[in-house]
């Protein structure tokens, strides 16, 4: 295989855990504001929602590490083909410091409260941007 289909294959799984791993955001957020006021005729499409939603929400840490490792990955590869672009590495770092934060979050702080989720999520926008900006 060549190194440029193996940058790229890494650059997709990334992309891809790591939108699974901001839907856990989106899902919620949806939740709260429209799916929660959804009446009592509306139970198969708030069960189902919600069925999904518990998926994303339990495979949010999984996700997430598989973007940081495949990210991680994707760098190495690309630097030593002597391949690298100061965007990814912006990403790249973006998401190192979401990851760092969330295992801050979940395993010292232990708190889903607080000014370090509040810069989490803002990061994981962030990244998106970033992410769009080294893929164009």
């Amino acid at each position: 295989m060549k190194t440029a289909n193996l940058i790229g294959i890494l650059g997709w799984v990334t992309i891809i855990s790591f939108t699974i791993a901001i839907l856990n955001f989106v899902m919620k957020y949806i939740n709260k504001k429209y799916i929660n006021k959804l009446g009592k005729d509306k139970k198969q499409i708030v069960d189902m929602y919600r069925k999904i939603m518990k998926i994303v929400v339990k495979n949010h840490k999984l996700a997430g590490t598989i973007a940081v490792v495949s990210v991680l990955a994707h760098f190495i590869i690309a630097f030593s083909a002597n391949r690298i672009k100061i965007t990814g590495i912006i990403a790249a770092a973006i998401m190192a410091s979401i990851f760092a934060l969330g295992i801050y979050g979940a395993y010292i702080n232990k708190t889903r409260k607080g000014i370090w989720l509040k810069i989490h999520r803002l990061l994981a926008f962030a990244l998106v941007v970033a992410i769009l900006v080294h893929i164009i």
